[in-house]
C-alpha cells in the first residue's frame, strides 16, 4: 500500500511525496518527458526550501523527482501525484548548488511503474551566499566577503541606492566557487560617495552549456548588507 502526504500550497504547486517502493515491470514504455522544468521561487531567505514546476504530461499519474548536489550525491527524491505540476523541495543545504530533474510515470494499482519518460531538462538551484560582510578598504572602497557555495562558477555583485528600485551589476568574481571576496570601488561607473546608502546582494553563478543560469532573489528588494561612509 502506498502512503501519501499532501501539503496545500498556493498556485496549485502542491507537494505530494509518496513514501514507499515503486516496481518497474517488463511492460515499460516510453512517455513524453516533462517540458519546461523551471525554478519558481525561494520559499525562505535561508535558501533551504524552494519550488520548481514543469509542464504536465498526458497519461502520467505520478512524477518522480531527482534533486542532487552537482556531483550527483545527496539526492532529495520523491514522487508527486500526476494532477500536480510543481513541488516544494525542502531540506536543501544553503552552501550547495543543486540540480533537479523530473520524469513522468504511469503507475498501476499495485504500485508498479508500467511506463516512464526520459528525464526532463535540468534546472539549477543556486542559493545566494547569506553571510555577506563588508569593511572599509583604502580610500572610498568596500571589501566584501561571503560564504562559499559549493558547485558554483563564481559570483556576481549587484548594488543599488534604492533596494526597491533598480539594481545595477557591479562586478563578477572569477569562475571558482572559492572566490568569495571582492572590492567595490565604483557605483555605476563613478566613485563611491559619502552620506549614501549602498545596498548589496551577491548572486551565485552556475554555467550550463556555456550559459549562466540565474535564480531570482527571494523577494523584490532583497539585499544582504548595506554600507555608508561618513568621511573619505
Amino acid at each position: 500500500m502506498i502512503k501519501t502526504i499532501k501539503r496545500l500550497a498556493a498556485c496549485l504547486l502542491i507537494t505530494v511525496f509518496i513514501f514507499g517502493s515503486l516496481t518497474l515491470t517488463s511492460a515499460e514504455a516510453a512517455m513524453k518527458k516533462p517540458g519546461n522544468n523551471r525554478f519558481v521561487q525561494w520559499n525562505n531567505t535561508s535558501f533551504t526550501a524552494c519550488t520548481i514546476a514543469w509542464n504536465k504530461v498526458s497519461g502520467a499519474n505520478y512524477y518522480q523527482l531527482r534533486c542532487t548536489w552537482t556531483d550527483g550525491s545527496h539526492n532529495i527524491g520523491g514522487y508527486v501525484e500526476g494532477q500536480y505540476n510543481g513541488v516544494r523541495i525542502k531540506n536543501l543545504h544553503y552552501q550547495h548548488v543543486y540540480y533537479a530533474q523530473v520524469r513522468a510515470l504511469k503507475v498501476n494499482s499495485y504500485g508498479e511503474i508500467t511506463q516512464y519518460s526520459p528525464w526532463s531538462n535540468i534546472v539549477f538551484i543556486t542559493p545566494f551566499p547569506k553571510n555577506v560582510t563588508g569593511r572599509k578598504g583604502s580610500g572610498m572602497t568596500e571589501k566584501l566577503s561571503w560564504n562559499i557555495i559549493y558547485g558554483s562558477n563564481g559570483y556576481n555583485v549587484w548594488l543599488t541606492t534604492n533596494p526597491s528600485g533598480t539594481w545595477y551589476w557591479n562586478l563578477s568574481t572569477n569562475t571558482k566557487a572559492t572566490s568569495t571576496s571582492a572590492t567595490v570601488k565604483k557605483y555605476r561607473g563613478s566613485s563611491l560617495k559619502t552620506y549614501t546608502n549602498y545596498y548589496v546582494k551577491v548572486y551565485t553563478r552556475r554555467k550550463r552549456n556555456g550559459v549562466f543560469c540565474t535564480v531570482p532573489e527571494p523577494y523584490k528588494g532583497y539585499y544582504q548588507i548595506y554600507f555608508y561612509y561618513y568621511y573619505r
